[in-house]
Protein backbone atom coordinates (compact mmCIF):
# COMPACT_ATOMS: atom_id res chain seq x y z
CA UNK A 1 0.00 0.00 0.00
CA UNK A 2 1.34 3.42 -0.85
CA UNK A 3 1.95 6.03 1.78
CA UNK A 4 0.64 9.57 1.41
CA UNK A 5 3.03 12.31 2.42
CA UNK A 6 3.15 16.08 2.55
CA UNK A 7 6.77 16.65 1.64
CA UNK A 8 8.73 16.02 -1.55
CA UNK A 9 10.89 12.97 -2.14
CA UNK A 10 14.68 12.98 -1.85
CA UNK A 11 16.55 15.82 -3.50
CA UNK A 12 18.08 15.16 -6.88
CA UNK A 13 20.40 16.96 -9.23
CA UNK A 14 18.92 18.62 -12.32
CA UNK A 15 20.72 16.18 -14.60
CA UNK A 16 19.39 13.24 -12.62
CA UNK A 17 15.92 14.80 -12.67
CA UNK A 18 15.86 14.98 -16.44
CA UNK A 19 17.43 11.53 -16.78
CA UNK A 20 20.34 12.23 -19.11
CA UNK A 21 22.45 9.16 -18.36
CA UNK A 22 22.63 7.09 -21.52
CA UNK A 23 23.15 3.35 -21.53
CA UNK A 24 25.85 1.84 -23.70
CA UNK A 25 24.73 -0.01 -26.79
CA UNK A 26 25.65 -1.11 -30.24
CA UNK A 27 25.18 0.89 -33.42
CA UNK A 28 22.84 -0.50 -36.04
CA UNK A 29 24.19 -0.95 -39.54
CA UNK A 30 22.81 1.12 -42.45
CA UNK A 31 21.15 -2.04 -43.76
CA UNK A 32 19.38 -2.63 -40.47
CA UNK A 33 18.27 1.00 -40.35
CA UNK A 34 16.78 0.80 -43.84
CA UNK A 35 14.97 -2.36 -42.79
CA UNK A 36 13.52 -0.47 -39.85
CA UNK A 37 12.66 2.72 -41.68
CA UNK A 38 12.44 2.68 -45.48
CA UNK A 39 12.49 6.10 -47.18
CA UNK A 40 9.54 8.27 -46.23
CA UNK A 41 7.30 9.77 -48.88
CA UNK A 42 7.35 13.45 -49.87
CA UNK A 43 5.07 14.43 -46.99
CA UNK A 44 7.61 13.20 -44.45
CA UNK A 45 5.40 10.32 -43.41
CA UNK A 46 6.98 7.02 -42.33
CA UNK A 47 6.16 4.05 -44.55
CA UNK A 48 3.13 1.81 -44.24
CA UNK A 49 3.04 -0.44 -41.22
CA UNK A 50 3.79 2.26 -38.69
CA UNK A 51 0.14 3.36 -38.80
CA UNK A 52 0.55 6.60 -36.86
CA UNK A 53 -2.31 9.09 -36.76
CA UNK A 54 0.19 11.94 -37.30
CA UNK A 55 3.07 10.27 -39.19
CA UNK A 56 4.34 13.58 -40.60
CA UNK A 57 5.77 14.48 -37.19
CA UNK A 58 8.46 11.79 -37.47
CA UNK A 59 10.90 11.85 -40.41
CA UNK A 60 13.66 9.57 -41.63
CA UNK A 61 17.32 10.10 -42.46
CA UNK A 62 16.53 9.74 -46.18
CA UNK A 63 13.77 12.35 -45.96
CA UNK A 64 16.09 14.83 -44.26
CA UNK A 65 19.01 14.15 -46.58
CA UNK A 66 16.88 15.18 -49.56
CA UNK A 67 16.00 18.50 -47.93
CA UNK A 68 19.27 19.72 -46.44
CA UNK A 69 19.49 22.56 -48.99
CA UNK A 70 15.92 23.74 -48.46
CA UNK A 71 16.16 27.48 -47.60
CA UNK A 72 13.16 27.15 -45.28
CA UNK A 73 14.75 24.34 -43.26
CA UNK A 74 15.90 25.05 -39.70
CA UNK A 75 17.79 22.06 -38.34
CA UNK A 76 18.12 22.09 -34.56
CA UNK A 77 20.54 19.94 -32.58
CA UNK A 78 18.86 19.57 -29.19
CA UNK A 79 21.88 18.97 -26.98
CA UNK A 80 24.62 20.86 -25.11
CA UNK A 81 26.83 23.03 -27.34
CA UNK A 82 29.95 20.97 -26.59
CA UNK A 83 28.21 17.84 -27.86
CA UNK A 84 27.16 19.57 -31.07
CA UNK A 85 30.76 20.62 -31.59
CA UNK A 86 31.81 16.97 -31.49
CA UNK A 87 29.65 16.16 -34.49
CA UNK A 88 26.48 17.50 -36.08
CA UNK A 89 24.38 17.48 -39.20
CA UNK A 90 25.58 20.32 -41.47
CA UNK A 91 23.84 23.64 -40.96
CA UNK A 92 22.52 22.86 -37.49
CA UNK A 93 21.72 25.45 -34.88
CA UNK A 94 21.75 24.48 -31.21
CA UNK A 95 19.54 24.72 -28.16
CA UNK A 96 19.18 22.56 -25.06
CA UNK A 97 16.43 21.92 -22.54
CA UNK A 98 17.55 24.30 -19.73
CA UNK A 99 16.97 27.27 -22.07
CA UNK A 100 13.36 26.21 -22.62
CA UNK A 101 12.44 25.16 -19.11
CA UNK A 102 9.57 26.49 -17.02
CA UNK A 103 8.86 25.00 -13.61
CA UNK A 104 6.65 27.68 -12.06
CA UNK A 105 3.32 27.35 -13.87
CA UNK A 106 1.60 30.39 -12.35
CA UNK A 107 0.00 32.70 -14.92
CA UNK A 108 2.68 35.38 -14.58
CA UNK A 109 5.50 32.85 -14.94
CA UNK A 110 3.98 31.22 -18.03
CA UNK A 111 3.44 34.60 -19.67
CA UNK A 112 7.05 35.63 -19.05
CA UNK A 113 8.30 32.24 -20.27
CA UNK A 114 6.30 32.55 -23.48
CA UNK A 115 7.94 35.86 -24.29
CA UNK A 116 11.43 34.54 -23.54
CA UNK A 117 10.92 31.40 -25.62
CA UNK A 118 9.51 33.29 -28.58
CA UNK A 119 12.59 35.50 -28.56
CA UNK A 120 14.86 32.45 -28.34
CA UNK A 121 13.09 30.67 -31.20
CA UNK A 122 13.37 33.74 -33.38
CA UNK A 123 17.05 33.95 -32.54
CA UNK A 124 17.49 30.41 -33.88
CA UNK A 125 16.09 31.55 -37.20
CA UNK A 126 12.71 29.89 -36.72
CA UNK A 127 9.78 31.72 -38.31
CA UNK A 128 6.16 30.69 -38.65
CA UNK A 129 6.82 29.36 -42.17
CA UNK A 130 9.98 27.43 -41.32
CA UNK A 131 10.37 23.69 -41.71
CA UNK A 132 11.89 22.69 -38.37
CA UNK A 133 13.59 19.34 -37.80
CA UNK A 134 14.80 18.64 -34.27
CA UNK A 135 17.25 15.89 -33.45
CA UNK A 136 19.17 14.71 -30.40
CA UNK A 137 22.08 12.41 -29.69
CA UNK A 138 19.98 9.48 -28.52
CA UNK A 139 18.26 11.02 -25.50
CA UNK A 140 14.87 11.37 -27.28
CA UNK A 141 14.66 14.80 -25.64
CA UNK A 142 14.33 16.75 -28.90
CA UNK A 143 10.62 16.12 -28.31
CA UNK A 144 10.76 19.02 -25.86
CA UNK A 145 11.46 21.44 -28.72
CA UNK A 146 8.77 19.72 -30.80
CA UNK A 147 6.26 20.20 -27.97
CA UNK A 148 7.09 23.88 -27.54
CA UNK A 149 6.62 24.62 -31.25
CA UNK A 150 3.46 22.50 -31.24
CA UNK A 151 2.24 24.55 -28.26
CA UNK A 152 2.86 27.74 -30.24
CA UNK A 153 0.89 26.39 -33.19
CA UNK A 154 3.81 25.65 -35.52
CA UNK A 155 2.52 23.45 -38.34
CA UNK A 156 5.75 22.17 -39.87
CA UNK A 157 7.87 20.71 -37.08
CA UNK A 158 9.36 17.22 -37.13
CA UNK A 159 11.64 14.92 -35.14
CA UNK A 160 14.40 12.92 -36.84
CA UNK A 161 13.74 9.30 -35.94
CA UNK A 162 16.85 7.81 -34.34
CA UNK A 163 18.49 11.22 -34.00
CA UNK A 164 22.15 11.86 -34.72
CA UNK A 165 23.11 8.17 -34.21
CA UNK A 166 20.80 7.21 -37.10
CA UNK A 167 22.31 9.94 -39.30
CA UNK A 168 25.82 8.73 -38.50
CA UNK A 169 24.97 5.07 -39.07
CA UNK A 170 23.63 5.99 -42.52
CA UNK A 171 26.93 7.75 -43.35
CA UNK A 172 25.33 11.17 -43.35
CA UNK A 173 27.66 14.12 -43.88
CA UNK A 174 28.85 15.70 -40.63
CA UNK A 175 30.48 18.87 -39.37
CA UNK A 176 32.49 19.28 -36.18
CA UNK A 177 34.27 22.01 -34.31
CA UNK A 178 33.02 25.43 -33.26
CA UNK A 179 29.82 26.61 -34.88
CA UNK A 180 28.49 30.11 -35.40
CA UNK A 181 25.36 30.83 -33.44
CA UNK A 182 22.63 32.80 -35.24
CA UNK A 183 22.94 36.56 -34.87
CA UNK A 184 19.41 37.07 -33.62
CA UNK A 185 16.16 37.84 -35.36
CA UNK A 186 12.55 38.78 -34.80
CA UNK A 187 10.71 37.03 -32.00
CA UNK A 188 8.76 34.00 -33.13
CA UNK A 189 5.16 35.01 -33.75
CA UNK A 190 3.30 31.87 -32.75
CA UNK A 191 0.04 31.73 -30.80
CA UNK A 192 0.06 29.62 -27.62
CA UNK A 193 -2.57 26.90 -27.24
CA UNK A 194 -3.47 26.81 -23.56
CA UNK A 195 -5.10 23.40 -23.97
CA UNK A 196 -1.68 21.79 -24.49
CA UNK A 197 -0.17 23.00 -21.20
CA UNK A 198 -1.41 22.01 -17.76
CA UNK A 199 -0.74 24.36 -14.85
CA UNK A 200 -0.39 23.22 -11.26
CA UNK A 201 -3.76 24.57 -10.12
CA UNK A 202 -5.49 22.87 -13.05
CA UNK A 203 -3.88 19.54 -12.24
CA UNK A 204 -4.78 19.94 -8.57
CA UNK A 205 -8.42 20.59 -9.47
CA UNK A 206 -8.89 17.52 -11.65
CA UNK A 207 -6.18 14.89 -11.03
CA UNK A 208 -8.70 12.52 -9.39
CA UNK A 209 -11.41 12.91 -12.04
CA UNK A 210 -12.45 9.62 -13.72
CA UNK A 211 -11.94 11.00 -17.22
CA UNK A 212 -8.36 12.18 -16.49
CA UNK A 213 -5.16 10.11 -16.54
CA UNK A 214 -2.10 11.61 -14.89
CA UNK A 215 0.89 9.88 -16.43
CA UNK A 216 4.32 9.88 -14.78
CA UNK A 217 7.11 9.48 -17.39
CA UNK A 218 9.95 8.96 -14.87
CA UNK A 219 11.62 5.75 -13.82
CA UNK A 220 9.77 3.38 -11.45
CA UNK A 221 12.38 4.22 -8.79
CA UNK A 222 11.65 7.95 -9.01
CA UNK A 223 7.93 7.25 -9.04
CA UNK A 224 8.23 5.22 -5.82
CA UNK A 225 10.09 8.07 -4.11
CA UNK A 226 7.14 10.41 -4.67
CA UNK A 227 4.42 11.01 -7.23
CA UNK A 228 1.03 12.61 -7.84
CA UNK A 229 -1.58 10.35 -6.19
CA UNK A 230 -3.30 8.00 -8.59
CA UNK A 231 -0.80 8.56 -11.39
CA UNK A 232 0.09 5.83 -13.86
CA UNK A 233 3.78 5.28 -14.56
CA UNK A 234 5.52 4.51 -17.83
CA UNK A 235 9.21 5.33 -18.24
CA UNK A 236 9.59 7.56 -21.31
CA UNK A 237 12.46 5.39 -22.57
CA UNK A 238 10.01 2.55 -23.27
CA UNK A 239 8.66 4.53 -26.22
CA UNK A 240 11.75 3.70 -28.29
CA UNK A 241 14.18 0.90 -28.99
CA UNK A 242 16.62 0.35 -26.10
CA UNK A 243 19.78 0.49 -28.21
CA UNK A 244 21.01 3.27 -30.50
CA UNK A 245 19.77 4.44 -32.86
CA UNK A 246 16.72 4.66 -30.62
CA UNK A 247 13.94 4.53 -33.17
CA UNK A 248 10.42 5.01 -31.91
CA UNK A 249 8.45 1.80 -31.66
CA UNK A 250 5.65 0.93 -34.04
CA UNK A 251 2.16 2.21 -33.40
CA UNK A 252 0.63 -1.14 -32.47
CA UNK A 253 3.30 -1.75 -29.81
CA UNK A 254 2.90 1.73 -28.40
CA UNK A 255 -0.89 1.56 -28.29
CA UNK A 256 -0.77 -1.79 -26.50
CA UNK A 257 1.68 -0.41 -23.97
CA UNK A 258 -0.49 2.63 -23.16
CA UNK A 259 -3.75 0.65 -23.20
CA UNK A 260 -2.32 -1.65 -20.54
CA UNK A 261 -1.88 1.24 -18.09
CA UNK A 262 -5.27 2.81 -18.76
CA UNK A 263 -4.30 5.58 -21.19
CA UNK A 264 -6.98 5.92 -23.85
CA UNK A 265 -8.05 8.50 -26.39
CA UNK A 266 -11.35 9.25 -24.62
CA UNK A 267 -9.59 10.70 -21.57
CA UNK A 268 -7.58 13.82 -20.87
CA UNK A 269 -3.97 12.67 -20.43
CA UNK A 270 -1.60 14.81 -18.33
CA UNK A 271 2.01 13.64 -18.70
CA UNK A 272 4.62 14.85 -16.22
CA UNK A 273 8.13 13.94 -15.10
CA UNK A 274 10.60 15.98 -13.06
CA UNK A 275 10.70 19.14 -15.19
CA UNK A 276 8.55 18.56 -18.27
CA UNK A 277 11.41 17.39 -20.52
CA UNK A 278 11.07 13.61 -20.48
CA UNK A 279 7.27 13.84 -20.39
CA UNK A 280 7.42 15.88 -23.62
CA UNK A 281 8.58 12.62 -25.24
CA UNK A 282 5.42 10.98 -23.92
CA UNK A 283 3.31 13.86 -25.24
CA UNK A 284 4.95 13.50 -28.65
CA UNK A 285 4.27 9.76 -28.82
CA UNK A 286 0.65 10.25 -27.79
CA UNK A 287 0.33 12.84 -30.58
CA UNK A 288 1.78 10.34 -33.06
CA UNK A 289 -0.88 7.87 -31.95
CA UNK A 290 -3.73 10.35 -32.28
CA UNK A 291 -4.39 11.01 -28.59
CA UNK A 292 -5.39 14.62 -29.16
CA UNK A 293 -6.52 15.48 -25.61
CA UNK A 294 -3.08 15.73 -23.99
CA UNK A 295 -1.89 18.56 -21.74
CA UNK A 296 1.74 18.49 -20.60
CA UNK A 297 2.26 19.44 -16.97
CA UNK A 298 5.53 21.26 -17.58
CA UNK A 299 6.07 22.19 -13.93
CA UNK A 300 6.05 18.47 -13.11
CA UNK A 301 7.44 17.03 -9.89
CA UNK A 302 9.91 19.86 -9.30
CA UNK A 303 6.93 22.17 -8.85
CA UNK A 304 4.38 19.73 -7.43
CA UNK A 305 6.76 18.09 -4.97
CA UNK A 306 7.91 21.42 -3.51
CA UNK A 307 4.46 22.95 -3.05
CA UNK A 308 3.03 22.67 0.49
CA UNK A 309 -0.60 22.32 -0.63
CA UNK A 310 -0.30 19.53 -3.18
CA UNK A 311 -0.97 15.90 -2.12
CA UNK A 312 1.88 13.45 -2.60
CA UNK A 313 2.12 9.71 -2.54
CA UNK A 314 5.04 7.31 -2.24
CA UNK A 315 5.45 3.67 -3.08
CA UNK A 316 5.56 1.57 -6.21
CA UNK A 317 2.54 0.69 -8.30
CA UNK A 318 0.67 -2.40 -7.06
CA UNK A 319 1.09 -4.09 -10.44
CA UNK A 320 4.31 -4.41 -12.47
CA UNK A 321 4.87 -2.30 -15.56
CA UNK A 322 4.21 -4.10 -18.83
CA UNK A 323 7.20 -5.92 -20.22
CA UNK A 324 7.38 -5.07 -23.89
CA UNK A 325 9.61 -7.27 -26.09
CA UNK A 326 12.44 -5.55 -27.90
CA UNK A 327 11.11 -4.86 -31.42
CA UNK A 328 14.44 -4.28 -33.15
Amino acid sequence: MSERQRGPGPAMTRRRAVGLTLGAGFAMSPLAIRAHMPPADDTGSPPGGFDFAHPEALVSVDWLRMRLNDPDLVLVGFMPAEELESGRIPGSVQVDWPELEVIDTSDASIESWQQDVQQLLGGLGIAVGSTVVAYDNGTLLSARLWWILHYFGHENVHILDGGLPAWQAMDGEEESGAFEAPSGGSAYAGTPNADLLAQRDEVLAMFEAPDVVVLDARTPEEFAEGHIPGAANLNFRLNAAPEPPKFFKRADELRAMYDEIGVSGDKLVIPYCASGVRSAVTAFVLYLLGYDNVALYTGSWLEWGEHPDTPKETGALPIPLPRVPKPY
